[in-house]
């Protein structure tokens, strides 16, 4: 027992572990879903300037995205 920890509660040491293996894990989901990815959008976009910028930008806001979302149930599912 850990006094002043609530029963079923985390200690901030194990919580900072807990936090840095699902950034850990995030990152490598948001990877592995933003590859495919880049490499259809270069498959399929024209080679004009634009096109190239706005697949940069969209590649940007998937990983970020993706890697919220995969922090967050990582998070939960390590509880």
């Amino acid at each position: 027992m850990v006094p002043g920890l609530a029963v079923g509660g985390i200690c901030s040491q194990c919580w900072r572990t807990l936090v840095r293996r699902a950034r850990r894990i995030s990152r490598w989901v948001a990877m592995g879903s933003t590859l495919p990815l880049a490499l259809y959008l270069m498959a399929t976009l024209p080679a004009q300037r634009t096109a190239r910028l706005m697949g940069a930008a969209v590649l940007v806001t998937w990983y970020l995205l993706t890697s919220l979302i995969a922090r967050r149930v990582a998070m939960e599912w390590m509880k």
